[in-house]
């Protein structure tokens, strides 16, 4: 199996009971990695291991895109939004900003986005859910322009917590689905989206 391609990041403001709302497009997707961070104990009984324990604590994630405006930035990490404004009788306007407070704390949020998936030459779309993510506050870069052009885009990290789901504890979940439109459609359905 192969995967082709990211599409389609979304995410929703995660309640008790991992219920969603508010949801959003948080850009267009360039690159994800999901790494699992694991118990890895062993019990050692007559000589031997009798018990181990390699289950997942919970998940640092990283994901790319093409630009994380402005609003999104608040909302995922819980700062204060203003909307640009214009002026009134031609005078200067108010541009739009966060404020970046220090003692803001980053809201929980379901996160998700689906890829391409070919296999023995059929092609399905895989969605990645992410149940309970909490952001970090993204490292800004530039760069000077020199003789050829290299985009800076956004990387904002952030960290899955496990939550119940049917009895048992977890991070996140896979589907496999036939179309594009039906993955889509889930992620829509998932995070309220119209």
């Amino acid at each position: 199996m192969a995967h082709i391609g990211m599409k389609y990041p979304v995410a929703a403001t995660w309640t008790e009971g991992n219920k969603y709302a508010d949801g959003f497009v948080l850009a267009k997707a360039i690159n994800f990695t999901g790494t699992p961070n694991k118990n890895d104990a062993d019990l050692w009984a007559d000589d031997g291991i009798a018990e181990t324990d390699k289950s997942v604590k919970d998940m640092g994630t990283s994901l790319g895109v093409d630009d994380l405006s402005l609003e999104n930035q608040a909302k995922l990490l819980g700062h204060t939004y203003v909307k640009a404004a214009a002026g009134s009788s031609g005078g200067e306007g108010t541009p739009e900003s966060i404020e970046i407070g220090t003692e803001d704390e980053a809201p929980f949020f379901g996160v998700g986005f689906y890829k391409r998936r070919k296999k023995n030459g059929v092609t399905s779309f895989t969605v990645i859910w992410l149940y309970k993510v909490q952001h970090s506050e993204p490292t800004e870069n530039a760069e000077t322009k020199g003789d050829t052009t290299n985009f800076q885009t956004a990387t904002i990290e952030g960290k899955a917590y496990p939550v119940e789901v049917n009895g048992k504890m977890s991070v996140g979940k896979k589907l496999v689905f036939n179309t594009e439109a039906e993955a889509k459609a889930w992620l829509n359905k998932q995070v309220g989206i119209k």
